[in-house]
């Protein structure tokens, strides 16, 4: 996924077609230090004032940091009250970029998609300079901790960002003690039921669940297979997570022949902040061990 993000640096790194090179990308000593977060067109002078964000996770970080006022756009899954009524520009996956324009940010957030690469440069080219994108790797926790210090120094809110990275660093480091404490309990995250879609090695989902002290059942070298029920009951998951939320609860039924699920072993999450790379990640896998059966307590 870091190649990902990388191939996705290096596509946009292109001079947009008639711009003789204008700025560009330009990486940013904060986001070389992070990994490879870059900014294109010209950074923002002072604090940005119209935010665009084109992933919830990064809406969740701006509305952390106290600055829900300053978006005037997200995507059509962004549903926190904070932003009802900020203009939808499209969805994770495929931004508008007309929308986008005619938000008139001066600051676009974008967490590095390669599905996305081609209405991003579009976006780009459109702008003509008018405002910045900053593009954000965001593939691991600890990407995470560091998005909070890019999106806050990038808003003009440092000291706002340095608090919420710590909280952050705080939250992981108690996290990690406790899944220490835990009994290593064989796991299988869903994320889709029909066809069977769950988390494998290199996706988000996988880097949690070691952290909370369980074991993925998954192997191979896909982050998000399709995987057949016969190797889940071949694997003989402990336990079931349901991270399926937009599919009905009854949909785990077509899954009984796992044993795991045939005896209830199932624990479905409330909501996506598992699948959210952002400040409310933390909380919820909290949650996620809060309701593990009690064989499955830390």
């Amino acid at each position: 996924m870091r190649l990902l993000a990388l191939a996705a640096a290096l596509l946009l790194a292109a001079p947009a077609p008639g711009r003789g090179g204008e700025e560009g990308l330009r990486p940013t000593s904060a986001g070389a230090a992070a990994g490879g977060a870059v900014w294109i067109g010209p950074r923002p002078r002072g604090a940005a004032r119209r935010i665009v964000s084109l992933a919830p996770s990064l809406t969740d970080t701006l509305i952390a940091l106290g600055d829900a006022d300053r978006i005037v756009g997200v995507t059509r899954v962004d549903r926190s009250p904070e932003v009802a009524g900020a203009a939808r520009v499209g969805g994770f996956l495929d931004p508008d970029p007309e929308a986008i324009l005619a938000a008139r940010p001066d600051l676009v957030l974008w967490v590095t998609d390669g599905g996305a690469l081609p209405a991003i440069r579009r976006t780009a080219e459109l702008a003509h300079g008018a405002f910045a994108i900053l593009a954000l790797p965001v593939v691991s926790v600890a990407d995470v901790i560091a998005e909070a210090r890019l999106v806050g120094d990038a808003v003009g809110d440092r000291a706002a960002g340095e608090a919420l990275a710590r909280r952050a660093g705080e939250a992981l480091e108690r996290l990690r003690a406790r899944g220490a404490r835990g009994a290593h309990r064989r796991v299988l995250f869903v994320v889709g039921q029909d066809p069977l879609v769950v988390a494998g090695p290199g996706s988000f989902p996988d880097e949690l669940l070691r952290l909370a002290g369980l074991v993925n059942v998954v192997g191979g070298d896909r982050p998000w297979p399709v995987y057949p029920v016969e190797l889940a009951i071949a694997a003989d998951p402990e336990l079931v997570i349901d991270a399926a939320i937009g599919e009905p609860p009854g949909g785990m039924a077509r899954l009984a022949a796992i044993p795991a699920v045939a005896r209830g072993a199932v624990v479905r999450l409330p909501d996506d902040g598992l699948l959210r790379p952002g400040p409310r990640m933390f909380a919820a896998l909290d949650r996620l061990l809060d309701a593990l059966p009690a064989g499955a307590r830390r």
